[in-house]
């Protein structure tokens, strides 16, 4: 499941605003599977017409005080976004769109058109970011209000320590994907081994870019066998105890916002190996609950990786922190209570 999709979810099961408010769903549903997405077919086109008439019988019917809108801000799929926010426009309506995604800045400098909707489409709007950084990405097309709130998922931990081996384990928690860095990853772990730097590593996700045959394929040629473990993706305890049982969380992404991946490893209490792009920096401080590298940078990586190889006590200080940081800015009950928050304040305006 998407972390946009989860977080949604969050958003809909809101027991603040259940109370406070009275609550319709329209759901967005026009490309089942991943590899559909960004995709353009008669069928979705279709489900788009309908959609946009349902949307215009709430808003009629309804008159919603505030419509709280996630949309997807850039590629093909920003266009039937776009459609929709402006009918919601018409009718006057508070509307909060909260974005989980970016590259609204480089669309814009790209497109004088695209500059000129996000701007329409944003105008008198309420925008929510998932982090500070983030806030930059739409300085450009917007200038009304910008709230702040981060990501947050269910504190699942309750203080008992895992058993761990002695050989520290490496943990990559995300989908086989190019633009996560699953290559720049298993280059790393190659060179780690070439340094004779014992470890293991566990790749836990859906097979896309990669297949499992060919990073398994990658481990034969490379003397990596027994070193390398991929079990697939995993989910509710058995992922749980997969984070439990490591010792370092790895993303080494290209392109990302506010990954929950990384949630889940601060909340597991496992420092953090990622990259300085997106609102990453803002959730992992460098040297404090984690190391950043540059993306697509093997060397880089390997070298942070190792840092935390080599020193028990910073792994530990590292994880510590990051728990730190979970519960105090990244549970669910801080994502309700921030979001209420915000709503109560654009229902005031």
């Amino acid at each position: 499941m998407h972390g946009v999709t989860v977080m949604n979810r969050h958003a809909v099961d809101n027991p603040i605003l259940r109370e406070r408010y009275r609550i319709r769903i329209l759901e967005l549903d026009f490309g089942q599977k991943f590899e559909d997405l960004g995709k353009v077919t008669m069928w979705k086109l279709f489900r788009m017409f309908l959609f946009s008439f349902r949307l215009l019988f709430a808003l009629i019917s309804l008159r919603p005080q505030i419509v709280y809108f996630t949309i997807v801000p850039t590629g093909k799929i920003f266009y039937r976004d776009a459609v929709f926010g402006m009918l919601v426009k018409l009718f006057n309506n508070k509307i909060i769109f909260h974005l989980h995604g970016k590259g609204i800045r480089e669309d814009a400098q790209k497109s004088g058109f695209k500059k000129w909707l996000y701007r329409k489409l944003f105008k008198g709007s309420n925008v929510i970011c998932l982090s500070n950084l983030l806030k930059q990405d739409i300085a450009d097309v917007h200038t009304g209000a910008i709230y702040v709130l981060p990501n947050g998922i269910a504190n699942k931990y309750n203080g008992q320590m895992i058993l761990k081996d002695e050989q520290p384990t490496i943990l990559y928690l995300s989908n086989l994907l190019k633009n996560k860095g699953i290559q720049v990853f298993l280059n790393s772990l190659l060179k780690l081994h070439e340094k004779h730097i014992p470890f293991r590593a566990k790749i836990v996700g859906e097979a896309y870019d990669l297949s499992y045959q060919e990073a398994k394929d990658f481990a034969e040629a490379n003397g990596l066998n027994g070193l390398i473990e991929i079990p697939g993706p995993k989910f509710g305890l058995e992922k749980d105890l997969i984070l439990g049982q490591s010792d370092i969380f790895v993303l080494p992404s290209f392109n990302e916002c506010f990954p929950l991946s990384i949630l889940e490893a601060m909340q597991a209490g496992l420092p953090v190996v990622s990259t300085n792009v997106g609102g990453i920096p803002d959730m992992i401080e460098h040297g404090k609950q984690g190391l950043l590298s540059r993306p697509n940078d093997v060397d880089d990586l390997t070298e942070k990786i190792q840092q935390l190889l080599e020193n028990a006590t910073l792994r530990k200080c590292l994880g510590e922190n990051a728990r730190h940081k979970f519960e105090n800015c990244y549970t669910i009950e801080i994502f309700n209570h921030g979001l209420a928050g915000i709503f109560e304040e654009i229902n005031r305006q």
